[in-house]
């Protein structure tokens, strides 16, 4: 067992290389916490380090930057999309998946035209693709867009568009219909996240939570290997007389989430504080983990997302008597969301029930090696898709509920 410890007196250790062992995906217990020196005031070591048949197990035990973040967001954008030009490609509703090109412009997609705008580093609009329809280039909905190098890549309802850099469309495939992402891994290779609902002739009822397979693609939608599932999305399937009356969430469910690290998978589960990473073969290689990271939920917590949620349904609105009858989960998710900025750092969201969407977006750092760092605050209104060494990429909603692309300075200190 090895540790990184602020202790005065414990030496700091470096990480071995990583195994290569052939090892089926798995949940790996929680493994002792085992004390390796007097903590006195310095507190118990950040990181305790182990190998478990060939997998590196890595628990961090407290956050290095302790109650305060050493990373900021200056909430003065340095770039806004909304201001950095007039006109309908200025304009933006149901914006999403703004990241940064290799050549440092930025792309996004906007949901409600259907269209992939870029623009330069300034923000200067560059040019776009897409609109309404089903021919080449378009979509009839637009869910996400993801760099592959210098392609582009967009994903509507079953179809993906790939475009070259100069925006020229290359090439179309068709997808799995309930493909709600896509993770590039660099090589040529794609991991697409599906979320399948589940329908009356499935035949389930109560509670639900299929797994999802986990399939490698390649730019031309050629199906590569399968490298395993992850486990999918609680929900309740309220059945009456024998008959489907319709599926409602868990509230607080849980569900899977991944993310590209370079070119290995990071999966995990949010049923608790701990990533898995995988190679492009589906063999586990390490295990991120803080243990007993705290996901209380209180009743009176329960009791107001759901009333936010019924609130918002009619009485005779189809989705009311699912959502009625569907239970709460014990603890609340761990996080919404994985994102692996250019230093290796793990990101993740921390959860808000869509009862809370009025606080800020919070969001918990792993260092590279593992080492929890600490907890980045998102300004106010501000929704981040995407970090760069220097910036946080996201979409801001100003008092008007106008979106506002933007690209925020972030500071690490």
């Amino acid at each position: 067992m090895k540790t990184r410890s602020a202790c005065p007196n414990f030496p700091s250790i470096l990480t071995e290389p990583r195994p290569t062992s052939v090892v089926g995906l798995l949940l790996l217990p929680a493994l002792p916490f085992l004390p390796s020196c007097e903590y006195g005031d310095a507190g118990p070591p950040l990181v305790i380090q182990r190998d478990s048949a060939g997998i590196e197990i890595v628990e961090a035990m407290r956050p290095l930057w302790g109650d305060s973040s050493l990373w900021s967001i200056d909430p003065d954008p340095v770039v806004d999309l909304t201001l950095s030009g007039t006109g309908p490609a200025h304009e933006f509703h149901r914006a999403h998946s703004m990241s940064q090109r290799t050549d440092g412009s930025l792309m996004i997609a906007d949901g409600s035209s259907r269209e992939v705008r870029v623009f330069s580093a300034n923000g200067e609009f560059l040019g776009s693709f897409g609109g309404s329809g089903d021919g080449p280039g378009e979509f009839r909905s637009l869910r996400r867009i993801e760099s592959a190098g210098d392609t582009l890549l967009a994903l509507g309802r079953g179809r993906v568009t790939v475009a070259a850099h100069d925006l020229t469309l290359v090439r179309t495939f068709e997808i799995d219909p309930w493909t709600i992402d896509l993770h590039y891994l660099g090589g040529g290779w794609i991991l697409p996240e599906v979320s399948r609902p589940v329908l009356p002739r499935d035949g389930l009822a109560g509670p639900v939570r299929r797994p999802e397979p986990l399939v490698l693609l390649d730019l031309e939608g050629t199906r590569i290997d399968s490298v395993g599932e992850m486990p999918g999305a609680e929900v309740y399937v309220l059945v009456r007389d024998g008959s489907y009356v319709g599926t409602a969430p868990h509230f607080f469910g849980k569900r899977s989430h991944v993310a590209a690290l370079g070119r290995h998978i990071l999966l995990g589960s949010s049923d608790r504080m701990q990533l898995e990473e995988m190679d492009l073969s589906g063999n586990l290689v390490r295990v991120l983990r803080i243990p007993d990271y705290p996901l209380d939920l209180s009743a009176a917590q329960i009791a107001s997302e759901r009333d936010f949620l019924l609130d918002r349904l009619t009485p005779g609105n189809p989705l009311r008597a699912p959502f009625e009858a569907a239970p709460a989960s014990e603890t609340r998710p761990a996080f919404t969301q994985i994102l692996v900025d250019p230093a290796g750092a793990v990101w993740l969201e921390l959860h808000r029930a869509q009862s809370e969407e009025d606080q800020s977006e919070d969001w918990l750092v792993l260092d590279a090696d593992g080492t929890w760092l600490g907890t980045v605050e998102m300004p106010d209104r501000f929704s981040m898709s995407a970090i760069t060494r220097e910036a946080v990429l996201g979409v801001w909603w100003d008092e008007l509920d106008v979106e506002h692309p933007q690209v925020l300075r972030l500071t690490r200190d």
